[in-house]
């Protein structure tokens, strides 16, 4: 599939996702560490370690003192595509550039592995992401779909 007919279909999916469910049943008071705690309980984060803010700089060009909190798990081998990301933000004004990063980090990984790599290439393809009041979701791996239910049922009030 095209990269540009991709972006616009991510973008509106995003757009779409934002205005139905923005602030429903969220708890816009938790941390993300507590998120992380709730999110452990019922998952694990095979083929992926924790990662620190340099980590997220380097992966999605983000500075983590511009948000609220974040979470990053990034893959343990250079050759696997499983990652997780959650980011509270401060204002909602940075759910878009936010969403633009990560935009570019699929769009990345899908170059990085496109002549060598179709499984990790399906597995990106298959990418889940999230708004859902204050935060923002994002993960690729066989179990995204699983890791995300973990997710909202984490930030439930």
């Amino acid at each position: 599939m095209n990269i540009k007919l991709k972006k616009k279909l991510f973008m509106a999916t995003l757009l779409i996702n934002t205005v139905i469910t923005v602030g429903c049943g969220v708890n816009n008071d938790k941390t993300v560490e507590e998120i992380e705690n709730s999110m452990i309980e019922k998952i694990k984060f095979e083929k992926m370690e924790k990662g620190d803010s340099k980590s997220l700089k380097r992966f999605y060009k983000l500075n983590a003192n511009d948000y609220e909190g974040v979470i990053l798990y990034t893959p343990k081998s250079t050759m696997d595509v499983n990652e997780v990301l959650i980011v509270k933000v401060k204002d909602k004004s940075q759910i878009e550039s936010l969403e633009d990063s990560i935009d570019s980090r699929i769009n990345y990984q899908l170059q990085s592995f496109s002549g060598y790599g179709p499984q990790q290439c399906a597995l990106v393809d298959d990418y889940e992401l999230k708004t859902k009041g204050d935060f923002v979701f994002f993960a690729i791996s066989e179990n995204a779909n699983e890791i995300k239910e973990a997710f909202l049922d984490s930030i439930e009030k």
